[in-house]
């Protein structure tokens, strides 16, 4: 543990900006971490021994974001979650089932499988996409029970805490083309998943490399009732290679930013300067002309009235512009996919 605490260097430094950073300008190596502490402890003005340790605590988890985290009290449980794990799920461009994983839980199999039979009950569907981008969870046995939707045969998917987890495909199966969307903060269970629907060839990643965080944690207790989770081993694949960073298959450069934009609204239109321009406000919903037949008879008449005479009949409106998907990562999705089904089918 003691080595992780040299990176808590620059956080602290905030307290020096006087100084400017420690080590700017530098390549030593970061000063030691228990020297810095005590040298601010014994010197600093106007900070107090209970302040700097919370900015200590701060910076430290901060530098080992996804590694190490605080916990609430003793009676919070590891799987306690905030939400639906499934957080969207659609048909995009007539044909592909889009599915958005917030993130890997217990209850997410189930979820997949009911919004995707939901959504192809009376549309012809291409194939799937799978978006784990900004999705995490550690719960890697709910990751292996999301797979076995999508993966077609028997075989070692998982191996974590000396147990390996093998496929078990589903009844129903989830039939692809199918693709995976991920990106740096596709992270833990989320990865996991992404990881074994490539190595079982269930799917094509596409995106950007993600976190390299699929690891187990363990908890352990503090003195004022919160836990330490500590990230203490590796997840690997079913074959014993250790997953660390997945890369796409496809490489789609995007920024993180630009990325929470598209998924709130994947027809966004995103400016040179960074100012997001919806075109529409809910995402998905393509342009609809709210205007009912009582009110263009309403117009009509009053049309008539104005002109002391009959209005003509109203020319048919103009039919709206089909929205695009401007979201690069899901484009190159549906793109893909409408193209492996139209390989599928001339093979046929």
């Amino acid at each position: 543990m003691r080595r992780f605490l040299n990176f808590l260097v620059l956080p602290l430094a905030g307290f020096l900006a006087a100084e400017g950073s420690l080590g700017a300008g530098t390549t030593n190596a970061a000063p030691d971490f228990q020297q810095v502490y005590e040298l601010l402890r014994a010197n600093l003005v106007g900070v107090p021994d209970a302040e700097l340790n919370s900015a200590a605590v701060e910076g430290l988890l901060k530098q080992l974001h996804g590694r190490a985290t605080l916990v609430g009290g003793p009676m919070e449980t590891t799987t306690s979650k905030s939400g639906p794990e499934l957080s969207k799920s659609a048909v995009l461009e007539s044909n592909v089932v889009y599915l958005r994983v917030a993130q890997v839980g217990n209850g997410l199999a189930d979820q997949l499988a009911a919004a995707y039979y939901r959504l192809t009950a009376t549309n012809q569907i291409a194939g799937v996409a799978l978006d784990l981008r900004f999705a995490n969870g550690n719960d890697y046995a709910a990751a292996v029970a999301a797979a076995d939707l999508f993966v077609t045969k028997k075989m070692p998917l998982l191996k974590w805490d000396n147990e390996v987890e093998k496929s078990h495909p589903a009844p129903k199966l989830i039939p692809g083309p199918l693709a995976v969307l991920v990106n740096g903060e596709t992270r833990g269970a989320a990865e996991a998943l992404a990881a074994v629907l490539r190595e079982a060839d269930a799917g094509l990643i596409i995106g950007n490399p993600t976190a390299g965080l699929a690891l187990t944690t363990r908890d352990f207790p503090l003195k004022n009732g919160e836990r330490l989770r500590i990230a203490t081993k590796p997840v690997k694949l079913g074959d014993g290679a250790t997953i660390t960073r997945v890369s796409p298959d496809i490489a789609v450069t995007v920024s993180l930013d630009d990325e929470r934009a598209y998924l709130k609204n994947p027809y966004a239109t995103l400016a040179q300067n960074d100012q997001a321009v919806a075109i529409g406000t809910n995402d998905f919903q393509t342009f609809v002309d709210h205007t009912s037949e009582a009110d263009l008879v309403r117009q009509k008449l009053k049309d008539g009235e104005d002109q002391g005479a009959v209005a003509p009949a109203p020319a048919r409106s103009q039919s709206r512009p089909k929205p695009v998907i401007e979201d690069p990562v899901l484009a190159r999705a549906l793109d893909l996919i409408k193209g492996l089904a139209i390989v599928r089918e001339s093979r046929l």
